[in-house]
């Protein structure tokens, strides 16, 4: 299990970590795939990568592959408020595969999203929305278009597919050709029909929606 950084560390003067905590964050809590299925979300995307111009490609290194849970801007100075939130909720769930999908670029991996999970994910919405940041970015870093529903859960969660929008899901890849991600959503095949989940992480964000740093695994 990776370590999770210190956010108190005295190797910091006292500016340079006050300016640290002050620091607004996209942190992602997302679900952990089992290795089988991380392993062949990165071995998809780099395939799909090799031929396509992409925004980005999963690799386990800085763009991970994940199922986003909640995913606002924080405060870094809140996350141990934040990880005391959730250590003790309910973290184990069967994904069900249900299709593959592709919207603004983005290639994904639909999940249907059982009552249980729908569950999970509004306790963690109530639970961690107090915590937030209002989010000065509108979403801005997601790089895509927004509804009017998304833009009224931004406003409210600081998450576009927050509440009655959560569905469950893993991107693929982010190609530049729309049409092209679309024809290619078509003919992808996934042999994992379903898999279990039991822990959570914690990932910084970065642009288009990746998950780039592991903070803490639950």
């Amino acid at each position: 299990m990776q370590k999770s950084p210190s956010y108190c560390c005295n190797i910091f003067d006292g500016t340079v970590l006050k300016d640290r905590l002050n620091m607004n964050s996209r942190i992602n809590l997302i679900f952990k795939l089992p290795k089988e299925v991380a392993e062949k979300a990165i071995f998809l995307s780099k395939e799909i990568g090799k031929h396509n111009d992409s925004f980005f490609v999963l690799n386990g290194i800085n763009a991970y592959p994940h199922i986003t849970v909640y995913s606002p801007i924080y405060k870094e100075s809140r996350i141990g408020e934040i990880f005391k939130n959730i250590e003790k909720s309910k973290k184990n769930f069967k994904l069900k595969f249900k299709g593959v999908g592709s919207s603004q670029g983005f290639i994904s991996l639909i999940f249907e999203n059982s009552p249980d999970i729908q569950k999970f994910h509004e306790e963690i919405v109530k639970a961690l929305n107090p915590l937030r940041e209002k989010d000065v970015l509108n979403g801005s870093d997601y790089n895509a278009d927004f509804n009017e529903e998304q833009k009224g859960n931004i406003d409210k969660y600081g998450y576009p597919d927050a509440m009655d929008l959560y569905s469950p899901h893993l991107t693929i890849i982010r190609l530049k050709d729309e049409n092209l991600a679309k024809s290619i959503a078509q003919e992808i095949k996934w042999d994992i029909p379903e898999f279990i989940i039991n822990e959570v992480e914690f990932y910084k964000m970065g642009d288009n929606g990746i998950c780039k740093e592991i903070i803490k695994n639950l």
